[in-house]
């Protein structure tokens, strides 16, 4: 499920068994964190599960177990075995169906993230970043394996200039695994000279980087809020894909997610056969990006 069909889904249920998390849910923003966990009454129980012994007083549950999560899961699994709940199977395809139909409107980055997922294997791995194609991964890219998606999300503070520099070390820590970085002309000018790292060591990182001028959060958030005053959002960019190949790169650039299609696929076999790194440049219209955040952020207070 992707976490804007979960939360349809959340609201709904009796009891939470958080497992290793700290119920925080930051890039969701549910407002008070023991009430989203225990529902508007306190009907809803909560069960946590964390190695962390603090966690248990800083957000009290029924019933709190400190453990080791990976075991407590293996215990869980087996201690219900042969149990069968409701079947909401049912309501969990209404939920995703529902979803799926509500971020399609978040355009062009939606096409854009289906194109990759596409091409992308199923083990491959995606590292993005903050830049509007990255914020809509966070509800709108499937994940199909588990530790195939690397966000600034979900550890890393939510700085800008995480994502190329990361994907050069996933890919090194993963050569047999296909690795796509995804970055905005702003976050990916923060590490632009790692450029020659990723030539001078081999590592066959594929890039797409999504070029709309801006510092897009910035430029809409002056926009909406500031009465389009425009200060420091608008960026004057070199021609990337000839930055790409004077490092030694590849470098191509496409418009359209059909355009990428393509291109993507023959980057990532030849970056596999060769650990040729390469650089696709996405042109987008500046300003033209529909916001994601109100899928990210679906209610400001439970």
């Amino acid at each position: 499920l992707s976490s804007y069909a979960a939360f349809r889904l959340y609201r709904d249920c009796d009891l939470v068994i958080a497992i290793g998390t700290r119920l925080e849910m930051p890039t969701m923003r549910w407002g008070n964190m023991m009430q989203v966990a225990t529902g508007l009454d306190g009907g809803r129980k909560l069960i946590r599960i964390d190695i962390d012994p603090a966690e248990m007083t800083r957000l009290v549950a029924d019933a709190g177990i400190v453990a080791d999560s990976a075991e407590a899961a293996a215990d869980l699994v087996e201690a219900l075995a042969g149990h069968r709940g409701p079947d909401n199977r049912s309501a969990i395809a209404t939920a995703r169906a529902g979803a799926a139909e509500a971020i399609s409107v978040v355009q062009p980055e939606m096409d854009y993230l289906g194109v990759i997922r596409d091409v992308l294997p199923a083990d491959g791995l995606l590292v993005e970043e903050l830049c509007q194609a990255g914020f809509a991964s966070y509800f709108g890219y499937p994940v199909h394996q588990p530790r195939t998606y690397v966000s600034t999300a979900t550890g890393f503070q939510g700085t800008l200039g995480f994502g190329f520099q990361t994907a050069l070390g996933v890919k090194v820590a993963n050569p047999e695994r296909d690795v796509v970085s995804i970055t905005g002309d702003g976050g990916f000018m923060f590490g632009v000279q790692e450029l020659a790292t990723a030539v001078q060591y081999g590592i066959g990182l594929v890039t797409v980087l999504f070029n709309n001028q801006a510092y897009g959060n910035v430029r809409r958030d002056q926009e909406t809020r500031y009465g389009n005053r425009l200060i420091g959002a608008d960026l004057v960019n070199p021609d990337f894909p000839a930055l790409a190949k004077a490092f030694g790169l590849d470098g191509v650039s496409v418009s359209s997610p059909d355009e990428l299609r393509p291109v993507l696929g023959r980057v990532l076999q030849t970056a596999r056969a060769t650990s040729r790194p390469a650089l696709i440049e996405v042109r987008v219209e500046r300003g033209s990006e529909a916001s994601p955040w109100p899928f990210i952020h679906p209610v400001k207070a439970y």
